[in-house]
């Protein structure tokens, strides 16, 4: 009876040595983050770049006359001479997170002090969101080194760096974290909790969507996770209520912004998301009614491509702009020569792309052994 209390107590005491481990790797992550998007303070404690004063601005303005007015607002000191509807071009979640961050958070300090910190405390955050997501989907080590490995990413911290009030740290945020819930409220299948989860994913990446354009590309991934739902779940039920809500939720979320609105239907990733989940629920029922279920599943998922690239080339589907083209394919080039003076949006060379993913290229070797190692 001793030996086995003994036996408990050192189970216990090994799992608050795990837990502290892992809160501690987590400080180390979110500290480091920190104090290498802190690095541009030596050249002053200012905004950097035209777009954050900008940004900086209309939160001020939101602030000051509240969201009703920020709605309204028609900014005649932009975009001369026409003014600009700062609601309908802009990113309006961007503006609202940060004026209710501020006036709960703010603690005295100005608004302009705070808009430079921002983004620097929203991407430290980040890295812990990104260590959760990946821990749902590889454990608790894979969420460690994926935690360690945003934080010292080059081509992250020049997007989220202190100064740099604009739209990629907290769409960067809103979209990890939207994932996350996605994929924990699935795999947890709790009931209520799930739904809760997957409700808030679906409201979480349409406030991420309104942040920043580039959270569309996010509905790649979980466009592709719909897909291939029905090969990896028996659960069939709970997978089309989990697809219909989510993708339900995110719409009716969207179309309360005057940016996106549900126009966004008809935009290329809205498409596609509405597209997987159709497959999704389709190839469910014709497993349910049908004998041979893989080859007929197989067989719809072929028809559903097909069917999709005809529409995409038909022109009914609209591409978007040629930024989020060129960030899919950076092979892409373009005519147009205001579009091809923008740096992010010129092609890529070795480089660049070592310089970018020169952190990664590091644990390239260890990861192939790996992978190779297990047959």
């Amino acid at each position: 009876m001793q030996s086995n209390n003994e036996l408990v107590k050192v189970e216990k005491s090994s799992h608050y040595l795990r837990y502290l481990l892992i809160i501690g790797i987590l400080v180390i992550s979110f500290s480091l983050s920190f104090m290498l998007r802190a690095q541009p303070l030596e050249y002053g404690f200012e905004l950097n770049e035209f777009d954050p004063f900008f940004n900086y601005r209309a939160t001020q303005f939101m602030v000051e006359n509240g969201l009703p007015s920020y709605l309204e607002w028609h900014d005649d000191l932009s975009w001369h001479p026409y003014g600009r509807d700062v609601s309908a071009t802009s990113q309006v979640m961007l503006h609202t997170t940060t004026a209710m961050l501020y006036q709960t958070f703010g603690m005295g300090s100005s608004l302009h002090d705070f808009t430079i910190i921002f983004p620097m405390v929203v991407s430290s955050l980040t890295a812990i969101i990104i260590f959760a997501l990946v821990r749902t989907i590889g454990g608790t080590t894979a969420g460690l080194f994926a935690s360690l490995f945003f934080a010292v990413s080059p081509i992250i911290i020049m997007r989220g760096s202190i100064g740099w009030f604009k739209s990629e740290p907290l769409g960067l945020f809103y979209g990890l974290l939207a994932v996350y819930l996605l994929l924990s409220g699935i795999k947890s299948d709790k009931g209520k909790v799930s739904v809760a989860k997957i409700v808030g994913a679906g409201i979480v990446l349409a406030f991420g969507l309104a942040s920043w354009g580039g959270t569309q590309f996010f509905i790649l991934p979980i466009g592709l996770f719909f897909l291939a739902l029905p090969f990896l779940r028996k659960d069939n039920k709970f997978i089309i209520w989990t697809s219909v809500i989510f993708t339900s939720v995110f719409f009716l979320a969207t179309g309360l912004y005057e940016k996106t609105g549900f126009a966004f239907i008809s935009n290329l990733s809205g498409f596609f998301l509405i597209g997987c989940t159709v497959f999704l629920i389709a190839c469910i029922i014709i497993r349910r009614i049908g004998k041979a279920q893989l080859r007929n599943s197989l067989a719809l998922l072929g028809g559903a491509i097909t069917a999709g690239i005809v529409i995409v080339f038909s022109g009914v589907i609209t591409l978007g702009s040629f930024r989020y083209l060129n960030a899919a394919n950076p092979l892409l080039i373009t005519t147009d020569t205001l579009i091809d003076s923008v740096s992010e949006h010129a092609t890529t060379t070795i480089d660049i792309s070592f310089y970018f993913f020169s952190t990664l290229m590091v644990f390239a070797g260890l990861g192939a052994w790996l992978l190779f190692q297990k047959k």
